[in-house]
């Protein structure tokens, strides 16, 4: 890990679960199928795959932001 904590390696899962589509995000440093990042079920693959990409898409967003704000913050004490 460096010192912006920005790693983190997620990865989702999509399968068939019933009648449903399960899809899940979890660090595959440390996967928990009991305990993942995110989780849903959906009525199609495809739902699925989009639910589970814009999930990893605002995680990324997030991310960012915290750096952008741990950098600003660093640069404003310099």
């Amino acid at each position: 890990m460096n010192n912006l904590g920005t790693e983190i390696h997620l990865h989702a899962r999509v399968f068939r679960a019933g009648c449903d589509w399960y899809a899940d995000i979890d660090d595959h440093l440390d996967p928990q199928p009991d305990d993942p990042y995110w989780y849903g079920y959906y009525d199609s693959q495809r739902a699925a795959i989009d639910a589970a990409c814009e999930r990893i898409a605002a995680f990324n967003r997030a991310k960012a932001e915290r750096i952008s704000q741990q950098l600003l913050s660093w640069a404003s004490i310099s």
